[in-house]
């Protein structure tokens, strides 16, 4: 059984494949020749006002494949207001200030563990690879102006993935840690060499882009649609559950939005996702007209139809099928460079006895 850590993944996760990887399980998908659950979240409250423990798990196969996988996520939750906006954010809870995430790879055909995989930079770029995978079906060939909302680690994720599917000409980014936001600007000029501008506010980064995307942390919206340009492409990564519906988009992004897109409707129904589930419930959105990012890419489902139409990924909820996908590749390209640490795989078995 090979572990990797998230430096052994970055060695060997990159942006192009780990798009087309996600591709071939999307057509896959549409083609019903996959297998997964929801995701599901156990919440534990604790003492310490405003903080829970969320154990979160989810799980995939590609049945023309030859692995199904496991993620898991223990975390600790605290729910706060910074500036006025209510945020999530995970604790860094664990010894030495760390969190606990792991992607569990097993071999269908013996049953056996072959691989487990710290999930922190693999989460970022599938994700962000997701994303700017509707923006490659999605947005107008032309765009290249992108209005972006965070400064974290998702946030450059996306910057990565959408300068490939878009390259990128201008970027505004805006958080509310000034000194956060001059740096992510500064990294982008010097890295990507785009024209990138640290602005102090989310209007300032959103108006007149043709690419809008929402990396934060909030728990209610702060796109609002009035800002939004004719032609635009948005994309909301912020999702939720039922013990709390989060939202990062207003109502009127929805209502002018001429398409869209869920990563998964079925969750976003099971789940009560803000961003869905809310303009659904006001009348302002059928989830009949919602389609499935999978059915895009196969050309089930519309793409855009007028240059001046705005469409939105609502990019809701990861599902295990994302990490069947990238993650037994990352595991075979790590193994053929004699990457990671080998752990005795009959460490993970067990004879049942009579």
């Amino acid at each position: 059984m090979l572990l990797l850590n998230n430096d052994d993944v970055k060695q060997v996760l990159e942006v192009g494949p780990c798009l087309d990887a996600l591709e071939a399980m999307y057509r896959a998908q549409s083609a019903g020749r996959t297998l997964s659950r929801p995701r599901t979240n156990t919440y534990v409250p604790l003492a310490e006002p405003g903080v829970s423990y969320c154990l979160k798990t989810m799980e995939g196969a590609l049945l023309d494949g030859r692995y199904a996988t496991l993620r898991l996520t223990s975390d600790i939750i605290s729910e706060r207001a910074v500036d006025g906006v209510a945020r999530r954010q995970k604790l860094r809870r664990g010894r030495g200030g760390t969190y606990c995430g792991l992607i569990l790879v097993f071999d269908v055909q013996n049953l056996e563990p072959v691989a487990m995989l710290h999930d922190g930079y693999l989460q970022l770029f599938r994700v962000a690879c997701t994303s700017a995978l509707s923006a490659r079906l999605l947005a107008r060939p032309d765009a290249s102006d992108l209005g972006l909302l965070g400064t974290g680690g998702q946030a450059w994720a996306h910057v990565l993935a959408f300068n490939a599917v878009r390259p990128l000409r201008r970027l505004r980014v805006y958080s509310p840690n000034p000194e956060h936001r001059e740096i992510f600007a500064e990294r982008a000029r010097r890295e990507l060499g785009v024209a990138a501008q640290a602005v102090g506010g989310v209007r300032e980064s959103v108006e007149g882009a043709d690419l809008v995307v929402a990396a934060t942390n909030v728990s209610q919206p702060i796109v609002h649609g009035e800002w939004i340009a004719p032609g635009a492409h948005v994309v909301s990564i912020v999702s939720g559950d039922r013990k709390l519906q989060r939202r990062e988009i207003d109502d009127e992004t929805l209502r002018r939005a001429a398409l869209v897109i869920a990563h998964s409707k079925e969750t976003a129904q099971a789940q009560r996702h803000g961003d869905l589930w809310c303009p659904v419930e006001a009348g302002i959105l059928r989830w009949e007209d919602i389609h499935d990012l999978c059915d895009v890419v196969t050309g089930k489902a519309p793409g855009r139809a007028r240059a001046e139409d705005i469409t939105l990924f609502k990019n809701n909820s990861g599902i295990g099928l994302q990490f069947a996908a990238v993650a037994p590749r990352v595991y075979e390209l790590a193994q053929a460079s004699g990457i990671g640490r080998d752990l005795p795989t009959e460490w993970f078995l067990q004879d049942l006895q009579p």
